[in-house]
């Protein structure tokens, strides 16, 4: 019995040890490079999960008396700065600052090629799309996957110029037929005096270009100038196959090999670029000297290597003026954020909200700032 009881113990200790390392890998995950250890961010995924198995560890261990708690105490402790990331505390409803400042609205929206192809199954997904924009009525909008056809059939440019946004700057990175077009697009009420591209992709994609995965855009408002980034990093690509890996998951438990393989290979893909793409961007937004207003798709969630590389030294308006987990993602897989605007320190968040719109697989994200006009160019 006695010997039984040592056992149990050690081996109820040695499993703790090893969710702890799990755990403190996880959080690795957030600091090191996938250029450098590839499957590192696979671990990183499961920041929540070995947090979860951490904590009943600790429950048990309370419960049984025994200050072995600690060892996960510890572990968890150490993950906090992560925490923060993946969850809001903090709403701030209005600002007290007594400075005279400049106001900005702006939105950031995935907004799928405006369904398109009607993968909402919704007859009236294009006007939706519109009506959210004109209820939300944003200073600037940042598009990605923005699509134009220059027919009157579905011409979206045009129809936003109608709708107060007459300036604007489009990189129609594939063009077909001469009148489908698709890219980036970032629209203005204020006028744009300045306009770039950046990141362009090395390799081709299925239509033989090499995209720019973000523009940048100086717009004057009043007596000052702010730079608005937009981009659209890499995409995991996940098809047919792959979502049906999943759903198959969810129902049975069972992973089928062929489409596991794949989600891996596309995820270690995804993290590759992604991570060349972030250090890119990384370096153009340094070199800024006007107060910068950074939009997106990331494709990556708060807690990667990624996103700690672009957050620094920069406002995370769903962490300043948000709660939650904040998810951003429609689809298949639910309650992740990979969605962001992120300010530079010159900006106050005023307000941010995820809006409501199920048309894409992206939710539109939409934020207040303001800035002293002491600071303006």
């Amino acid at each position: 019995m006695k010997y039984l009881k040592w056992l149990l113990s050690f081996t109820s200790r040695t499993v703790n040890l090893i969710f702890v390392v799990l755990l403190l890998v996880s959080l690795s995950s957030s600091y090191i490079s996938p250029a450098k250890i590839w499957i590192i961010p696979f671990f990183g995924l499961m920041l929540p999960v070995f947090t979860f198995i951490n904590v009943l560890f600790v429950i048990a261990w309370i419960l049984r008396r025994r200050y072995f708690a600690v060892v996960s105490l510890l572990a968890i402790s150490a993950c906090l700065p992560q925490y923060f990331k993946l969850f809001a505390t903090r709403i701030q409803l209005s600002s007290n600052n007594p400075i005279a400042t400049q106001s900005i609205k702006i939105m950031s929206y995935n907004v799928r090629d405006f369904d398109l192809y009607n993968w909402s199954e919704n007859e009236h997904s294009k006007e939706e799309i519109f009506h959210t924009l004109k209820e939300k009525n944003p200073d600037i909008i940042c598009f990605q996957e923005f699509y134009n056809d220059t027919t009157k059939e579905f011409n979206t440019i045009e129809q936003l110029k109608k709708n107060g946004y007459p300036y604007y700057f489009f990189t129609r990175e594939v063009v077909l037929r001469g009148t489908d077009e698709w890219g980036i697009a970032t629209f203005s009420k204020y006028p744009i005096v300045n306009k770039g591209n950046i990141m362009k992709q090395p390799f081709k994609t299925g239509y033989g270009k090499k995209p720019f995965k973000g523009i940048y855009t100086d717009i004057k408002i009043g007596d000052s100038t702010i730079c608005v980034v937009n981009v659209h990093l890499q995409s995991l690509y996940f098809g047919k196959k792959e979502y049906e890996t999943i759903a198959e998951f969810k129902e049975t438990q069972d992973l089928d090999e062929h489409g596991t393989r794949s989600i891996v290979t596309k995820l270690k893909t995804g993290f590759s670029r992604r991570t060349k793409q972030a250090e890119e961007l990384k370096a153009f937004l340094d070199k800024q000297t006007k107060p910068v207003l950074l939009c997106g798709d990331f494709n990556d969630l708060p807690n990667s290597y990624v996103m700690n590389l672009i957050a620094k030294n920069r406002k995370d308006a769903f962490l300043e003026n948000g709660f939650g987990i904040g998810h951003t993602y429609n689809g298949m897989i639910p309650f992740i954020r990979i969605d962001y605007i992120f300010a530079s320190t010159n900006f106050d968040v005023q307000q941010f909200q995820i809006v409501d719109n199920k048309i894409s697989d992206h939710y539109p994200i939409y934020g207040v700032f303001t800035w002293a006009l002491a600071e303006k160019e």
